[in-house]
């Protein structure tokens, strides 16, 4: 009889072992069942591999394989011979549900990250990212460069964004702030969201000129534009000074610990003559051992892309010393995002 102190089954070796190696089959298929949007076909009950393929251009019995493929992870389930339905997993790949993750898995399993990741080995030998040697230049450039690439790594951001950012605001209080600035805050989601929550809160987001016209249409959109300003700059160089707070999201990771620090510095500069200013940083706080997190994958994407890293609970205290700051405390979400408050040292 099993009791609760009853370590799991070990998979099959040979199973185990070709499955990771093959992995990349699965993110193929879970990228083309994204791309034809056959989750969103599913919405009203399970249907047929050939009623499928009509309504996305498919051929039938491919599509009937690479949805077989993907049920045996839990993404769909077969319900009947070729005839596939949602699961909780898939019901993310639906372009109309508040949680969808379709943006996400668009950017994370397209044909470019598979090419990136082809440079793997270069990486592991230099240090160095991937996306530099496989393109002649540093990722942001990348992105701003390829319309396509960088149209599906903002959708990808913000889909990811906002599917955390209620649990953020449940998480932590922000009550005690009367100004906000998003530093690298993109479109402003984030900001807009407290500032929704908190009427009492003005806010900035701050972040390159080139975005910041979509930005402030997207502040007008959502009648915040009293409350807030998008202001461009650049957090290596500096950052705007006089705010209660100092928000970052999914920002540090980006960055290697010299290029992470010197975006710090300029934060704890702005906060000088405040002492009750803080810094939070919303970002993944990896685990130790062997415990499964994403983080701990989306530790090798950050190296493949702008040579940044996910980093655990003391490397984020190391970091925040060396930079004039004191981590206070963290504060668990009920997403895989985490609040790191801190303040001056």
């Amino acid at each position: 009889m099993e009791t609760l102190n009853t370590p799991p089954p070990q998979p099959n070796p040979f199973q185990h072992l070709l499955g990771v190696a093959s992995g990349y089959i699965l993110s193929c298929s879970l990228w083309v069942a994204a791309e034809l949007d056959v989750a969103s076909h599913l919405g009203d009950g399970p249907k047929s591999a050939t009623e499928l393929a009509r309504l996305t251009h498919a051929n039938p019995d491919i599509l009937a394989r690479v949805l077989r493929c993907l049920a045996m992870t839990g993404i769909f389930v077969e319900t009947a011979p070729a005839t596939f339905g949602l699961t909780p997993a898939a019901e993310l790949l639906r372009k109309d549900t508040p949680q969808s993750q379709r943006d996400s898995v668009i950017w994370l399993a397209d044909p470019f990250h598979h090419r990136m990741f082809g440079d793997l080995l270069h990486s592991t030998r230099t240090g160095q990212p991937a996306v530099e040697h496989a393109t002649g230049k540093k990722a942001f450039e990348y992105f701003a460069d390829d319309e396509i690439e960088g149209k599906r790594f903002h959708a990808a951001m913000t889909s990811f964004s906002a599917s955390q950012i209620a649990a953020l605001l449940e998480a932590y209080d922000f009550s005690s702030c009367k100004s906000l600035i998003d530093v690298g805050g993109g479109h402003g989601h984030l900001v807009c969201e407290v500032l929704e929550k908190y009427p009492q809160i003005k806010g900035v987001v701050f972040d390159v000129g080139s975005i910041l016209g979509d930005t402030r249409g997207k502040i007008d959109q959502r009648g915040l534009s009293s409350r807030c300003q998008a202001v461009d700059g650049d957090f290596f160089q500096s950052v705007p000074a006089g705010f209660d707070a100092y928000l970052m999201k999914s920002i540090i990771h980006d960055w290697n610990d010299e290029k992470a620090g010197v975006i710090l510095k300029n934060c704890r500069q702005a906060l000088d003559g405040n002492p009750n200013g803080k810094l939070l940083l919303v970002e993944m706080v990896r685990p130790g051992g062997n415990e499964p997190h994403f983080s701990k994958v989306l530790d090798i994407e950050m190296l493949i892309f702008p040579g940044g890293r996910e980093r655990s609970e003391e490397e984020f205290k190391t970091l925040l010393a060396n930079n004039g700051f004191r981590l206070t405390r963290i504060f668990p979400t009920k997403s895989p995002m985490c609040v790191i408050e801190g303040v001056p040292a």
